[in-house]
């Protein structure tokens, strides 16, 4: 089973026992796209491709990604944080695809993922503009048919 330490808004959440909380299946998946998609990409020097270029970033090259963060808010810039948005979800399912394939050849077909953790498949990207607000609506199904929806906002 594969779990992460639980975040609520950036932070750690601790249990009545003090011990920090662990978080597995579909809330690991949202709390892991999350993060993918919060994070400016490029940010992290031993995983370049990490992150999205909603607030910005670098490309592996070195070149500098603008932010989508108080531009105007035109249907190419919905358009661009949708593309972004669906770039970040396959390239998640891509990393987990190689290693479900990694871990079936050397765990004997089994991985370590729990039920409800694999980004089976991106229902929906809907982004909307309100006034100075962008909201981002990602639908997606995991391996155990759940479905899952998280909102994103940017200002």
């Amino acid at each position: 089973m594969s779990w992460s330490l639980q975040l609520l808004e950036g932070d750690m959440v601790f249990g009545g026992d003090r011990g920090a909380r662990t978080v597995t299946g579909p809330a690991k998946l949202a709390q892991d796209l999350r993060g993918w998609l919060l994070e400016p990409r490029g940010s992290d020097p031993m995983h370049p491709e990490y992150g999205s270029s909603l607030d910005g970033g670098a490309l592996p090259d070195g070149t500098q990604l603008p932010t989508n963060i108080g531009a105007a808010g035109t249907h190419e810039r919905l358009f661009d944080i949708e593309t972004e948005i669906r770039r970040v979800l396959y390239a998640y399912q891509q990393i987990q695809l190689t290693r479900a394939q990694r871990e079936t050849t050397t765990l004997g077909g089994k991985t370590t993922f729990a039920p409800g953790e694999i980004l089976y498949n991106v229902v929906g990207v809907d982004v909307k503009q309100f006034q100075d607000v962008v909201l981002a609506n990602i639908r997606t199904a995991s391996t155990n048919g759940a479905g899952s929806s998280m909102t994103l906002a940017t200002g």
